[in-house]
């Protein structure tokens, strides 16, 4: 029986060790990277919105809607405050959809708000952003990248050229970013492919591949322990 476990151990040891080595070293980064860096929130103004001085009510404009619509409440970026210029403003917005169509209106004037066009765009990107890079290329994406795979498109795309390589995702509707992407970010992702063993999204935990090396690394250390207890047993004395 040790002489099974005793091979046993060798076999998995030599299938395993260069994906135990992964975990620990994946780990390791994940928990050396600060999560606030990781995120980008160090790069991101916040975004305030005042209601205060709102003077069309939900009612106005539910009037011109189904009795099926709903509304909520949303914001579009205006423009960087003249008090804080490290505060970005932005204008209190009504958000309905009726019959699976999204409509927004200015909660102060009432009119209906389109798209943001790329050039507002640009300022919201600019006056969000804390670090000290410029704009670079912005794109609209109908397809997104794997790095935001998570979100729905359409978005925008902002480039910065600092030396993270930031990358803003903002939502063409309020202006506001929703993702911050950076090469610490990519680093942790990359880490958390090796870490999880999910090649393709980077996002599923129950991957086959993670199963079996979990079993695989479980039965390693049991033929280990199991190696270890019968080495070091004490031996009876003999009368």
């Amino acid at each position: 029986m040790m002489k099974f476990m005793r091979k046993a151990h060798n076999y998995l040891g030599l299938i395993l060790f260069v994906q135990i080595g992964l975990w620990f070293l994946s780990g390791l980064v994940m928990a050396w990277l600060p999560i606030d860096e990781v995120r980008g929130n160090h790069l991101k103004h916040a975004v305030t919105t005042s209601w205060h001085n709102v003077t069309v009510t939900p009612s106005d404009i539910l009037r011109h809607h189904s009795s099926a619509a709903v509304l909520s409440l949303t914001h579009r970026i205006n423009e960087v405050g003249h008090a804080d210029p490290n505060t970005l403003h932005a204008i209190p917005v009504y958000h309905v959809v009726d019959d699976n169509i999204a409509y927004r209106y200015s909660a102060l004037t009432g009119e209906a708000l389109q798209t943001m066009q790329e050039s507002a765009i640009r300022k919201a990107a600019k006056g969000q952003y804390a670090g000290t890079g410029d704009i670079g290329e912005t794109q609209q994406l109908s397809v997104l990248p794997q790095e935001v795979q998570n979100l729905s498109a359409p978005l925008w795309q902002v480039n910065f050229d600092d030396d993270l390589n930031s990358r803003f995702y903002i939502d063409p509707n309020t202006g506001s970013v929703l993702r911050v992407r950076t090469d610490t970010w990519r680093l942790f992702d990359f880490m958390w492919m090796l870490h999880i063993m999910d090649y393709k999204d980077r996002s599923n935990f129950n991957t086959p591949w993670l199963i079996a090396f979990s079993g695989s690394a479980f039965l390693f250390t049991l033929t280990g322990v199991a190696l270890l207890y019968k080495r070091f047993k004490p031996k009876k004395k003999k009368r």
